[in-house]
């Protein structure tokens, strides 16, 4: 090691000045601790160049991962404000659909449906079509006139001729009152009449082979019994679906 070799330079040295030691090995040893001392520097300079190096290395890893966590952190805010923007766009798409679709409150059957061409223009509360509900019995609004109110009563038994059928041909379809109105209204015709609920027993009417469904829109005719055995014909508007929907133009 450097240290020893110092201390023999010092020890030959002092032989020499004796005389105990010749000058050529004196040199020898000399030139030994010369050269160790030479690498020696050498070698600090470069554990001092690789801790430069090392340090350097060091700032630019911490460069780099600064750099990324910015660059992660800038597209995440940039995916963040994508995903909200396309999310806003979403509810706006979802707002438009619901704007531009009508759904029937029951299923059913459309019919007289007012608009039948691509945009065609509707007004404000203007009936847009109306649905005929799946499953529900069919019902008769009759109107009773006011000279025979004091005859009729919920639960009596009605005879519905169907126009469309002749009656003498192919019979009648029986049903009930299920109530009156308790206020008259005026008709052009027939004057004060009563609004009047009749429930069928039946929703279809056999036609040679075929049972036809009765639907709403056709037009009948009703007769009740009374007590005294009197025939009293309602005069009614066509024939109704119960809880009929009608579906307007907000």
């Amino acid at each position: 090691s450097l240290p020893i070799t110092r201390q023999l330079a010092a020890d030959y040295k002092r032989l020499l000045d004796k005389g105990i030691l010749g000058k050529h090995a004196f040199l020898e040893r000399e030139q030994r601790r010369m050269d160790q001392e030479r690498e020696l520097a050498i070698q600090q300079a470069r554990v001092v160049e690789f801790q430069a190096a090392k340090l350097e290395a060091e700032r630019r890893r911490q460069g780099v991962i600064a750099q990324t966590r910015r660059t992660m952190l800038d597209l995440q805010h940039e995916s963040e404000q994508r995903s909200a923007a396309l999310q806003q766009e979403l509810v706006k798409a979802e707002q438009r659909d619901r704007l531009t679709r009508l759904t029937a409150p029951v299923d059913g059957t459309v019919q007289q449906l007012a608009i039948h061409t691509p945009g065609g223009v509707v007004t404000e509360a203007q009936p847009l079509m109306v649905i005929v509900p799946k499953d529900q019995p069919v019902e008769v609004e009759a109107m009773l006139e006011n000279k025979d109110i004091g005859f009729v009563r919920a639960g009596q038994e009605v005879e519905v001729k169907v126009e469309t059928f002749n009656f003498t041909k192919y019979g009648v379809v029986h049903g009930t009152v299920l109530n009156i109105s308790n206020d008259a209204i005026e008709d052009e015709k027939l004057g004060l009449v009563y609004s009047t609920r009749i429930q069928l027993k039946e929703n279809s009417i056999q036609v040679g082979e075929n049972r036809i469904e009765l639907s709403p829109g056709m037009a009948v005719r009703a007769e009740v019994k009374t007590d005294k055995r009197k025939v009293i014909d309602y005069f009614l508007s066509p024939l109704r679906e119960y809880q009929n929907e009608s579906l307007n133009e907000r």
